[in-house]
């Protein structure tokens, strides 16, 4: 008798590069969410799944390891239902997405990283007496305050956000 032939394996799909990029996209949502919610005790998201309308609970670690495998097979894991999940402990990935877009927007990235040599706003090299910036002309008033908040214990994060409150541009 004869061996059976193994079958072929077959190639694993890729995306699309629309899909492949939309992935990509939520990786880097995620880790942006990850580094601004993290720190203040939430372990992941939900997402509502629109397959079985149940809400599916992520731990961060888990979540972007289901991205990296779409983005190699083209194919979803199977999701197990998470085991006592706390529900105040996760949030919404559309609330969660919509938080970063809007630090992003205001331009309070949480890794941005302001340098008090130069500009905020066109990165030209400006003096400590300058009042304002020799290239566009906008005040360095707003660089000042930002650097004695730091100075006296304020977080960037903080600082940038109560300028952008105040009315300040963005930096």
């Amino acid at each position: 008798m004869e061996d059976p032939i193994d079958p072929p394996e077959e190639e694993p799909k890729r995306l699309d590069p629309d899909g492949e990029e939309n992935v990509r996209a939520d990786l880097d949502d995620l880790g942006g969410m990850r580094q601004v919610f993290g720190p203040q005790g939430v372990k992941g998201v939900v997402i509502a799944c629109p397959d079985c309308g149940e809400n599916h609970y992520y731990e961060w670690d888990l979540l972007r390891d289901n991205l990296e495998h779409m983005l190699q097979t083209g194919e979803p894991r199977m999701h197990e239902p998470a085991f006592e999940v706390r529900e105040e402990e996760y949030i919404q990935w559309d609330y969660g997405k919509g938080y970063i877009d809007a630090l992003s927007d205001t331009g309070l990235e949480p890794d941005r990283k302001l340098s008090v040599t130069q500009c905020p706003w066109c990165a030209t090299p400006c003096e400590d007496f300058f009042q304002y910036c020799p290239k566009c002309g906008r005040s360095l008033a707003a660089l000042r305050i930002y650097r004695e908040l730091v100075q006296r214990g304020m977080s960037e994060r903080d600082v940038r956000a109560l300028l952008v409150r105040a009315g300040v541009e963005p930096f």
